[in-house]
Order: C-alpha cells, then structure tokens, then sequence
C-alpha cells in the first residue's frame, strides 16, 4: 500500500541529474512532437471554437496561449494549449496502456513554468515526472480502463499535470501527495464518441490538464485530499478500472522509465489504426493495384475490444468519427496512394475529408475487420494483419508487428522533424521551426521558459481563419 505517497516522494525528490540521457532524449523529442501539434491544432475550428470561448469568459495574466499569444491563468492558459495539442488526433500515444500522455504533459509543464518563471531544465524534469505518473496509472489499470468505457487521458492526466505543477512550484514531498489527492477527483472521461462521435472528445486532454494545474496550486494552498487516492477501497483503480495491478504503480520507479514506451503518431488519427496503414504501404511497396482493383479488405487485430473501439464505425458523420474509423480511413489512404507521414492520413488531410464522398464510402464498406483466429499479436502494443483480396482472385498479406513510431519501430530524428515541418511550416514564420528545434534539443541552456513560448506565438498576419481549409485571414 501507499502507492500515491510513494509516487508523490519520487516526484517531489527527483533531480534531473538522476534521469538517464536517452530518458531526456526522449522527452526532448516528446516535447518538440507536441510544440507541433499546439500550433497546428491551434488553427482550427473547434480549437478557434473553445479559444473564443475562454478569451471571453476568463481573465489572467501569467501564462501565455499557444499561437495567439493572449496571457491567462495557468489551468486556463494549459486548457487551451492542451485542446490545441489533441485537436486533430496527432499527439503521442503510450499504446500499451493505453494513454495519451504528453497532449497533458507538456502543456501542463509549459503554463506552470512560465507561471512559475522556471527555466529548461525543470521544464524538461517536469514533463518527465508527469509523463511517467500518468503512464504508471495508466498501466497498472490496463486494459480494463479503456474495457469498460473510461478513456484514460481523461481519468490519468490530472496526475500527471499535478506532479508537473509540483515539480514546478517546489512543493514538497506532502504537499506533492495532497496535489495527487486532490488530482484524483477530477478524473473522468467516456469513450462513446467511438459509437457516436462528438466534438467533445476534442477536450479530453484539456480537462485533465486544466484540473491537474488547478489540484497543483490548490495544494500549494494547503488545500488537501485522501492520501491513498489510486490504492484505496474507494480509490481511483478499483473504482474506474475493478481490475488492476498496483504493483504496475511503483516497481522500477526511478530506474525503469515507462515513457521510453511512448509512442509518436506519424498518422493523424486513433493509433490503433496505424499498423493498417503501414502493411497497405508496405504491400503496395512490392505489388502495384489500384483501389478498383479491390475485392475486399480484412483487417486482422487482435481482440474484440480494439475491433470495437476502430471497427465499429464505416460511414462516420464527421471528422472525428472517420479518425476513428479504420476502414474510412484505410479508405482514404488506399485513394491517396502515398506513403509514410505524407500518406493521406496526415494532420492537414482529415479536416479537409468530404466524410460523404461515394467514392471512399464505397471503398470503406470493402473493409472488414475482425479478430485473427489464431492471433500472432497478443497484446495492445502490438500490431496488425491486413489481407487485400483482389477482383482476379489475388489474395495479397502483411502483417505488421508494430506500427510505424512505436519504440520497437521509432521515427527517426528526420523523420520527426519531418513530421514536425509538416505540422508547422505552413503557418510560423520563415525560420521559426528551426529555431524551436533548435531551443528544443538545447532545452536545459533555455534560461526563461517564457522565452521559449514565445516561438510558438503566430504573428496576427499570418493566422488562418477559422474554417475547414485553413484559409488565411
């Protein structure tokens, strides 16, 4: 017992000379991957939607707003930010949990930085700390969190955005726990939008974010809460999940990071969907057909609960139904024709999808997906099969193990900052994406967080008007 104390100890105790460099690494390159996606997502429409919203209804001085550069309150300033980060299904996944830690991570760290007049490196100690609590809690709840309908950003994330703000603030070892305490009563989140959809689920980063900052000053206020929030009779794990392993929650703690699983999405949509995508290019690598050509497509996963969670939808309403869709969205691909990031599933491809359009309704509804008989995966973090049944009788497979941005298969240092250009390049200045890799890879030199952000504020000129399209103002 005492998990929640345990992991508030080693929150408030780390030093950022204690973690490992390829530890560091990797959250370098987590935070440089979700840089990308706030300014990008910053320009569309239900992002534009919530920051109208938030600009008129909220005050503050202390943190600054992604791409627009309004100064706000820190939860409110991270709850944009964050909306931005997980607006069009881009930021990076923990698959094995599974969770989406850094849309809340980095945000979070990012506003109580700047609040806090912090500089790089506990920045880069706090993003670490926050993603690896929210990841613990996440794991030691998998797979039954997401099994019975709680998405796991949602219900994790204000743990992981309390221990930033704590890391951030100073706050010692008890006012850490009482900020995880307070943390736990603002967990929530539902995952029917993958029957029905909803815009909703736009937000599921940003609620957590925004009450993990919130549960980081109320601490610090002596504000407090049930110490034994995660392992308790009425705690977190056996309320939200029933089954779980609290032993998941503190073994290895301080020499086995779990956010070396961290995944970064190349594919603009649900990463259960992405070993698809990597088998259809890797069989159109060595066989040339055209989506004509096709039969049929099975898709092979390696249980009903993934199949129903990316499965269920064929024809979706709206845009973050076809993310959500795998057959719409291998549809999608199959009619592009390319390969990799630029494959037709990228960031500036969904919102600008016709979810109506005949011709990939019709592809969709060739795709079939369904659980292997005798599975060659046997756990979420792994892959996919795909089979392509061509109209002359041709039956062509390949299975992917792991997708494309797993750690067993990791985009390459070009390959992220290709994806990052992708995201970025069409709306910040000339210069400016080299400038935030750069202050990025040098994260521990930066003095003042608040410069930094600063890299991620769009000149007025330069903004995109908020309609499908990105049509600039």
């Amino acid at each position: 017992m005492n998990e929640t104390r345990t992991l508030a100890r080693w929150a408030a105790g780390l030093r950022l000379q204690d973690v490992p460099e390829n530890v560091r690494e990797y959250a370098r390159r987590f935070i440089l991957d979700n840089f990308g996606c706030q300014v990008a997502g910053a320009t569309l429409p239900w992002s534009q939607s919530y920051y109208d919203v938030m600009k008129a209804t909220r005050s503050g001085t202390h943190a600054t707003v992604a791409y627009f550069g309004d100064k706000l309150s820190p939860d409110d300033a991270a709850f944009l930010n964050s909306t931005f980060n997980h607006a069009n299904e881009t930021d990076d996944t923990h698959l094995k949990s599974p969770t989406h830690p850094g849309g809340i991570a980095v945000p979070a760290a990012m506003a109580m930085a700047e609040y806090a007049k912090a500089a790089g490196d506990k920045l880069l100690l706090a993003v670490i700390v926050a993603y690896e609590i929210q990841i613990r809690i996440s794991w030691a709840c998998s797979p039954y969190l997401i099994y019975r309908g709680h998405h796991p950003p949602v219900g994790v994330g204000p743990f992981g955005a309390a221990a930033a703000g704590a890391v951030l603030m100073g706050l010692d070892a008890d006012t850490t726990l009482n900020a995880l305490a307070i943390a736990g009563s603002h967990s929530a989140g539902l995952i029917e939008y993958t029957k029905t959809g909803g815009s909703v689920k736009r937000i599921h980063s940003a609620i957590p974010t925004a009450a993990g900052v919130r549960a980081a000053l109320f601490a610090a206020a002596g504000i407090t809460g049930p110490h034994s929030i995660l392992e308790g009779e009425k705690g977190f794990c056996k309320v939200f999940a029933v089954d779980y392993d609290l032993k998941r929650l503190t073994d290895g703690l301080g020499t086995h990071y779990h956010l070396l699983d961290n995944a970064i999405k190349p594919y603009s949509c649900c990463h259960l969907i992405h070993a698809a995508f990597d088998a259809l290019d890797q069989l159109r690598d060595r066989e040339t057909f055209s989506p004509d050509d096709v039969d049929r497509i099975l898709v092979y996963t390696n249980s009903e609960q993934i199949l129903s969670h990316i499965g269920s939808i064929i024809e979706p309403e709206d845009i973050l139904g076809a993310q959500f869709s795998l057959p719409f969205s291998l549809a999608m691909r199959l009619h592009h024709g390319g390969r990799g990031v630029s494959g037709g599933n990228g960031f500036w491809d969904y919102p600008k999808v016709d979810v109506k359009d005949a011709t990939l309704v019709n592809t969709a509804r060739k795709v079939k997906c369904q659980v292997a008989d005798k599975s060659e995966w046997s756990s979420v973090d792994k892959g996919a099969g795909i089979e392509v049944i061509l109209r002359n009788g041709r039956h062509l497979k390949e299975i992917v193990p792991y997708s494309k941005g797993l750690p067993e298969n990791p985009l390459s240092k070009s390959e992220l900052e290709e994806k990052f250009h992708s995201l970025v390049d069409p709306i910040l200045p000339a210069g400016r994406p080299k400038e935030i890799i750069d202050s990025v890879n040098e994260i521990e030199k930066v003095r003042k967080v608040s410069d930094l952000i600063q890299f991620l504020v769009v000149p007025p000129g330069k903004r995109f008007a908020a309609v499908a399209g990105w049509k600039q103002r």
